[in-house]
């Protein structure tokens, strides 16, 4: 092989052989279209599941304090009942120990009435 410096054909040839050996680097380097495509396919993909199971625990997380709310409203509801009844007791003690001491007297006046019967 001769002169590259005198030969313009060598010189073309070496020059075609240098861009194209470049551009081989270049494009390994570079990410394919393809390539791309299927990474932001994939990515959508995978954002759409994310924001799927964001929704269900959304809805589930709204279920629960329905739930939650509703176990409140019905144990206040029973805590309400629970103190009525328990005035509604002490108002029935009361008035059993009322009619108890009433009873006492009752049956002190019936003992004394027989006794003023016997005597006479």
């Amino acid at each position: 092989m001769g002169d590259i410096a005198g030969n313009p054909i060598a010189q073309l040839a070496a020059l075609i052989l240098s861009v194209a050996g470049g551009y081989r680097v270049w494009r390994a380097q570079q990410p394919t279209e393809a390539k791309e495509r299927a990474d932001s396919e994939g990515q959508i993909a995978a954002l759409a599941t994310w924001q799927a199971l964001l929704e269900g625990e959304r809805a589930a997380r709204v279920k629960a304090e329905e739930r939650a709310d509703k176990f409140a409203a019905e144990r206040n509801q029973a805590m309400q009942e629970l103190w009525e009844m328990k005035g509604q007791l002490k108002v029935m003690n009361e008035t059993l120990t009322a009619q108890t001491l009433e009873l006492g007297s009752l049956r002190d006046l019936v003992r004394q009435l027989k006794d003023q019967r016997n005597a006479q």
